[in-house]
């Protein structure tokens, strides 16, 4: 079971459609002029940045989903295997499409993750 909540809403969809997530290294490497050597500055990489898609089985909890991702929020994602779970905002565009296969919403969101 997947839930995400932000203090005041709870969504709990029947599953994660699409999940996908991308880091930028912070890894700065120099040329040096004259040299085929590189001074290279180690750093880590930015928190996730990703797209999620929930499946939401009916009308009134999509439209409820797609409103509370709207808001002004930092949310939190657990899932019972833990390989999602974080703390994150919602970024960009929120979608809501039927999914007629399945007589089902998907609420679709982009992300970045944030530190707890």
């Amino acid at each position: 079971m997947t839930t995400l909540t932000n203090g005041t809403d709870v969504i709990s969809p029947t599953a994660i459609d699409g999940w996908g997530d991308s880091s930028e290294h912070g890894n700065i490497v120099h040329r040096i002029i004259g040299s085929e050597d590189v001074d290279v500055v180690l750093r880590p990489a930015t928190l996730a940045t990703g797209t999620m898609s929930l499946v939401i089985p009916d009308d009134a909890a999509a439209l409820a989903a797609r409103n509370a991702l709207r808001s002004a929020a930092v949310w939190t994602i657990a899932h019972d295997r833990g390989v999602v779970d974080m703390t994150f905002v919602v970024t960009g565009r929120v979608t809501r499409d039927i999914d007629t296969t399945r007589a089902a919403w998907l609420v679709g969101f982009s992300w970045q993750e944030v530190a707890p």
